[in-house]
């Protein structure tokens, strides 16, 4: 028997708990749970949390981070409130975004697939990588929003600019966004999103056209890597295998392949 609930606070650790119990498939996951949020590690705004749950206070492969707050009713939650993402290996979570939707069509659905890295790559860092400074915010936003443009076809800034400045200046303060400057510009950029004991997760990856197949990314994500990899055990990222110049650059650098991802936006 299961049961669609709101995670209340004595079910965090629980929760966290089985999600790292597989660390590397769930740290996209992990980064949406108040207990790593509240360290300032984490990847989104407060947010009461649903999953489901199975007899013996074990969860299902179906948690939906993050909904807002709901009743202890399975469907009394579907009816209410709908989760704003289902992430998580491709079958698995198809399936729950099958549950959840309800016969609707997904406003974005992507297939991306993860990848993992242990080891340091070789090789020291390059001429202007640095952490982004805050008066360079805008300038981030601005390729931040042009990388989702190239790889999922839509704007954040049409759905929300404000929160997508947001976001980036809250990144950016926080040291999560890792640049190379040339010339007095930015040439490459890279975020850091989940940060945690299990492991840490980048995305974002963005060189301006005009200046790639100069082996700027290779240069920014390996360098970026071996930072992260100080702290933590594992980096990993998710990127669309369809978008080959990318997959080259993490293979390069020395990322693994692993599970096929599916994410969807309902």
């Amino acid at each position: 028997m299961e049961e669609t609930v709101a995670v209340r606070r004595a079910d965090e650790p629980a929760m966290e708990a089985l999600l790292a119990r597989a660390p590397v498939t769930n740290l996209f996951l992990v980064g949406f749970w108040p207990s790593t949020r509240s360290t300032g590690r984490g990847g989104t705004a407060s947010a009461t949390r649903s999953a489901r749950w199975r007899e013996r206070r074990g969860a299902s492969p179906c948690p939906t981070p993050p909904i807002r707050p709901t009743p202890r009713s399975s469907a009394a939650t579907r009816a209410q409130h709908q989760p704003s993402m289902v992430v998580g290996p491709r079958r698995r979570a198809t399936r729950c975004g099958r549950s959840g939707l309800a016969g609707r069509s997904p406003r974005r659905r992507y297939g991306p697939r993860l990848y993992e890295i242990v080891e340091p790559p070789p090789g020291e860092d390059p001429p202007g990588f640095r952490t982004a400074a805050p008066s360079e915010w805008v300038q981030v936003a601005r390729f931040a929003a042009r990388m989702e443009i190239e790889d999922i076809g839509v704007d954040p800034r049409a759905e929300s600019a404000k929160t997508h400045d947001a976001v980036v200046q809250e990144r950016v303060r926080a040291g999560r966004t890792f640049v190379l400057s040339r010339e007095g510009g930015i040439v490459f950029q890279v975020n850091v999103g989940t940060s945690h004991r299990t492991g840490a997760q980048i995305g974002g990856t963005y060189v301006p056209p005009a200046l790639r197949g100069r082996g700027l990314a290779k240069e920014g994500v390996a360098a970026t890597t071996r930072r992260v990899l100080v702290n933590h055990p594992r980096v990993t990222l998710h990127v669309n295998e369809a978008n080959t110049p990318a997959v080259h650059v993490y293979v390069a650098v020395g990322y693994q392949r692993r599970d096929p991802f599916r994410l969807i936006v309902p």
